[in-house]
């Protein structure tokens, strides 16, 4: 039950303090009375309290001046400021943690800012779609030895800014603008996108290069950032730094402190810090070592990290591999977030058993729905309280707590995650998953996971609407009896699966060009195009083409297909409005016509069991498991002779073992050719959904 405070549109649900407030007649866009709720993510009630009253004084503020006209130019300047403070926020976290750490005061933590700052600063003036070499002419290095960077952190900045512009050409960072923006007003137009991108740069690059408070204790004269050593002028001239005009900020240099003025006091010209350019004396590799500081990474900047964490890890991950670990890492920064915890540094073995716990009390399929993803750890338990009394009431059991082949998946992202901060020399406790980690399925328990259907299990499907007749294209009408037989994805996948066993995603993602001829027929080759990419190496492989397919047409829809000019030899699964996933969608629309041909029959995850279905009647008609492996696209393990010394099985030998498996589409019968409409006239999918392509 929800508990008022003293403080106005304050409640407290359990243990987390909500903003409640009645949406003001102003806004006349919205229904009258209505109101918006806000989770603040905390249990503390004198920090929510101090949150309610700011939000109540912004919804004030925005009541009285919701019709004032505003230019893009003050609030870019108020969004740049707020990244500024932002900045320092996070920046004073980090030089107490150092001062916790025995590493006041040192030179190398006031460098590593100002090496930071500057590639921002690049960011800000050159903007992400520039590539600044920092050789030769490059106006970027021009840049930096004219506002007096020495020469030697040259290196230190360009991997900044490297690291930086991989981070800002990132298809999220662009979605973080927008958020960005619209919090402060600002038309959503992509002038106005690359304003504040630069002076959101701009106000990083100001809070880092703001070292004079956060690094009072350095000696300055221990960095050619700021001096190197010299009590004056040196005898070569040397440019003075040059500030941008208007500039608010301190841009790193290091000024003299000067006595309160009297009004006696004659002004005197501010005296211009010069930096030294001469080359520094490289410190002796043990020392350096001896200066190396670890830092922390705060948890807002989890995602940041993760994305760097994708990017590096190149092509050995597949996108669905990168969604994982960010899923993974949302997660755990919502558990954090719920437990106070800042940054890494802060970060307990006990959190990580949290972590565990929170896995048991979510729902199982919180991923398929988008209200869920956007839910907070708390919210999330409490969506799976609310299915597990639900299911109570009515005796069954509630679909709660993730399998334990995802949490194990969970925990090896998190365990990349991990090794990815500290190999970038964050402070990270050596944690351990002893005890947390479910253990892995003994080999006997997995032979008996999936089930493995039968060629007569299978045989009701090809007596569906799909291939008997149906009434329209349309997908409701798709599976009502009918005089209209359709040639697509839905009419040909489900018999190359059945026959040849193959991953979802490696048959909905064929090419066009991905269908050849040899001496003995048609072939359909697997490897990496343009539409997606092969889960392993021996993925990639080359596989005969049934004989049922051609008897049934497919040779006519293939060249039907390439000759409208589609790249995807099933255009039907993609859509022109987003970047959708091939698989899913055969996934999506074949599920209830597998349901309305099977029934009460019907097995757990029908689609990939037909891969297993398929491996199993050729073992039991006698095919050697190692041509088996070379037709699915795995590796037998345990045998040298297999994995080194031979090449996979040819087409050949898999023709001769596929024919171990019987015919079970010879009740289709086959049909004139007729393609969706859509297809035909290339017009964008009925189902298709605005989104980002």
């Amino acid at each position: 039950m929800a508990v008022r405070h003293e403080v106005e549109n304050l409640i407290r649900r359990g243990n987390i303090f909500y903003w409640r407030p009645r949406i003001p007649a102003a806004f006349i866009h919205c229904r009258p009375g209505s109101r918006l709720s806000l989770s603040l993510h905390c249990s503390d009630h004198r920090k929510a309290q101090i949150i309610g009253r700011k939000l109540n004084t912004r919804l004030a503020e925005l009541k009285m001046n919701s019709k004032d006209v505003m230019t893009a130019k003050k609030p870019l300047q108020i969004l740049l400021e707020h990244v500024r403070d932002q900045e320092l926020e996070r920046l004073d976290d980090i030089s107490t943690m150092a001062k916790r750490n025995g590493r006041g005061g040192d030179v190398v933590e006031m460098e590593l800012d100002l090496e930071a700052g500057w590639a921002c600063q690049l960011l800000a003036k050159f903007g992400t779609r520039s590539d600044l070499s920092f050789d030769g002419d490059c106006p970027g290095l021009a840049y930096l030895l004219k506002n007096g960077v020495p020469a030697s952190h040259v290196d230190a900045i360009r991997a900044n800014y490297l690291a930086e512009l991989t981070i800002a050409r990132s298809a999220g960072f662009e979605d973080g603008i927008r958020r960005l923006i619209y919090q402060f007003d600002v038309d959503d137009t992509a002038v106005n996108r690359e304003r504040a991108m630069s002076k959101m740069f701009e106000g990083r690059a100001a809070a880092l290069l703001d070292i004079d408070d956060r690094h009072e204790l350095v000696d300055r004269t221990s960095s050619e950032f700021t001096g190197g050593g010299r009590a004056n002028k040196s005898v070569v001239e040397e440019k003075p730094v040059e500030v941008e005009p208007g500039a608010a900020f301190s841009l790193g240099l290091a000024k003299k402190s000067q006595p309160a003025p009297t009004a006696t006091d004659i002004p005197e010209p501010e005296e211009i810090a010069y930096l030294d350019l001469s080359p520094r004396v490289v410190p002796n590799a043990k020392t350096a070592a001896a200066k190396a500081s670890q830092r922390v990474v705060a948890v807002a900047d989890f995602e940041q990290a993760c994305e760097k964490l994708i990017a590096n890890m190149g092509e050995e991950w597949t996108t669905e591999t990168g969604r994982d670990a960010m899923a993974l890492v949302r997660m755990f920064k919502s558990v954090l977030m719920e437990h106070d915890v800042e940054h890494s540094g802060q970060i307990e073995q006990y959190h990580i058993g949290l972590l565990r716990q929170h896995f048991n009390d979510i729902p199982t399929n919180w991923g398929r729905s988008s209200k869920m993803r956007v839910m907070s750890a708390p919210e999330l338990r409490a969506e799976g309280e609310k299915l597990r009394k639900a299911a109570d009431a009515v005796g069954t059991k509630a679909k709660v707590g993730l399998a334990s082949t995802t949490i194990r998946k969970h925990f090896g992202n998190l365990q990349h995650f991990l090794k990815h901060l500290k190999g970038h020399g964050f402070e990270i406790e050596n944690w351990t998953f002893e005890g947390l980690r479910p253990r892995k399925p003994k080999a006997g328990d997995i032979r008996h996971q999936q089930y493995k259907p039968k060629p007569q299990d299978i045989a009701p499907i090809f007596s569906s609407p799909i291939y008997t007749g149906s009434q329209d294209h349309l997908r409701g009408k798709r599976r009502k009896p009918g005089k209209h037989v359709f040639h697509d994805s839905l009419y040909y996948l489900p018999i190359l699966f059945t026959y040849l066993g193959p991953r979802r995603k490696e048959f909905a993602g064929l090419a066009v060009d991905d269908i050849a001829k040899d001496e003995d027929g048609y072939v359909i080759l697997l490897r990496t195009n343009g539409i997606r990419r092969l889960k392993t190496a021996q993925s990639k492989r080359l596989l005969p083409m049934p004989d049922e397919m051609v008897r049934l047409g497919f040779l006519d829809y293939y060249q039907a297909i390439k000759g409208l000019g589609y790249e995807a030899l099933f255009p039907d699964l993609f859509s022109d409005k987003t970047e959708n996933d091939p698989g899913n969608r055969f996934y999506d629309t074949f599920i209830p016509v597998m349901r309305g041909a099977l029934g009460e029959k019907m097995w757990e995850r029908s689609i990939h069991a037909l891969r297993h279905g398929m491996a199993d009647t050729l073992k039991q008609a006698g095919v050697p498991t190692e041509v088996i492996d070379d037709i699915s696209g795995r590796l037998s393990e345990g045998s040298e002779t297999n994995t080194r010394y031979t090449n996979p099985a040819g087409l050949p030998l898999m023709r001769s073992a596929l024919q171990h498996y019987p015919i079970i589409t010879s009740i289709v019968e086959r049909k004139p050719l007729q393609l969706l409409p859509w297809i035909e006239n290339k017009q964008p999918p009925p189902w298709a959904r605005e989104g980002k392509k």
